[in-house]
């Protein structure tokens, strides 16, 4: 996939961290995550990681790797292949004086295995996910990137004392280290195996990339799959089959998304954010709006601005 697709894509990402716990671990004990509805992410701080996911083989990750785990899935972290025990996360969590959340699946005091561990949520908006469809774990040794190391321990410091601008601050810096980790794992292999989710064809990539660049644009099926290098009817069958939606109903929410966030964000009237989104009336543009958000533009703004602009 061409980098500007890869970039594209990305700067769409919204991230937004819903939990945040250090995780010790002791040689002969596990540690089980339940299946949970957002993206996990570990990042290893000291020692070796087993991870098993939906009982599989484990994967063996090194102090400065990361991993991410698709959501449903229900998983076991351990610093040994096959431990002796395991214990439910929710049975050992402690809250800690500090305000940062940790868990210690541990018969002893002496834990080989730290992690910093996330719940991530990659798509606030509940629309355009770059990381749906992904399937299986994506895992790199990342010890070599200093950047990966220093935002996990300012994230790691905002959610133990955290403060005004935190929310935003943590989110940014997890966007980086997920971008760099996707970077390094589309690199490392075929990409048309290796790649997750809307990533995995090239030839869809590069049709989103446009369709996020140029939103308002008259885009049609027929455009779209010219752009991909594909016929009408395979570039329809592809995108629904990996995307769940039409290629129109992907643009007409790329359309209304993005204009939820200008009528929150500025001032610019109605009908001016109908026109940059690429509506062509207010009319239709506020039907549209009222069928996903459940209320006109107006009201939406008004609810949802701080000053009811």
């Amino acid at each position: 996939m061409a980098t500007s697709s890869f970039d594209t894509i990305l700067s769409a990402l919204s991230v937004e961290i819903e939990a945040f716990a250090i995780c010790d671990i002791t040689a002969d004990v596990g540690l089980i995550f339940p299946p949970a509805d957002a993206i996990e992410v570990h990042h290893i701080l000291e020692g070796t990681l087993y991870l098993s996911v939906d009982k599989s083989d484990p994967i063996e990750l090194g102090a400065g790797s990361m991993v991410i785990v698709p959501p449903g899935r229900q998983q076991r972290l351990a610093a040994s292949p096959n431990p002796e025990s395991s214990k439910i996360a929710a049975d050992v969590c402690i809250p800690a004086r500090d305000g940062l959340m940790r868990l210690k699946a541990a018969s002893t005091d002496r834990a080989v295995l730290r992690l910093a561990c996330g719940t991530v949520h990659a798509d606030p908006s509940g629309f355009y996910g770059p990381l749906e469809g992904l399937s299986r774990p994506i895992a790199e040794d990342l010890s070599d990137l200093p950047l990966v190391s220093a935002a996990f321990a300012a994230m790691l410091e905002e959610a133990a004392m955290p403060s005004d601008g935190a929310m935003a601050l943590t989110s940014a810096l997890m966007k980086a280290c997920l971008v760099l980790l996707l970077r390094r794992h589309i690199r490392s292999g075929d990409a048309a195996v290796a790649n997750p989710g809307l990533f995995r064809d090239p030839r869809l990539a590069r049709t989103l990339a446009i369709i996020l660049d140029r939103p308002a644009a008259r885009h049609s099926v027929t455009s779209m799959a010219k752009e991909a290098g594909m016929s009408r009817s395979a570039f329809s069958r592809e995108f629904k089959l990996r995307l769940g939606m039409t290629p129109m109903e992907f643009v007409a929410g790329v359309r209304l998304d993005l204009s939820r966030r200008l009528l929150v964000a500025t001032s610019q009237s109605v009908e001016r954010v109908a026109a940059h989104v690429g509506f062509r009336s207010r009319s239709h543009f506020s039907q549209q709006f009222r069928n996903r958000y459940g209320s006109d533009p107006t009201s939406f703004r008004s609810r949802k601005s701080p000053d009811g602009r």
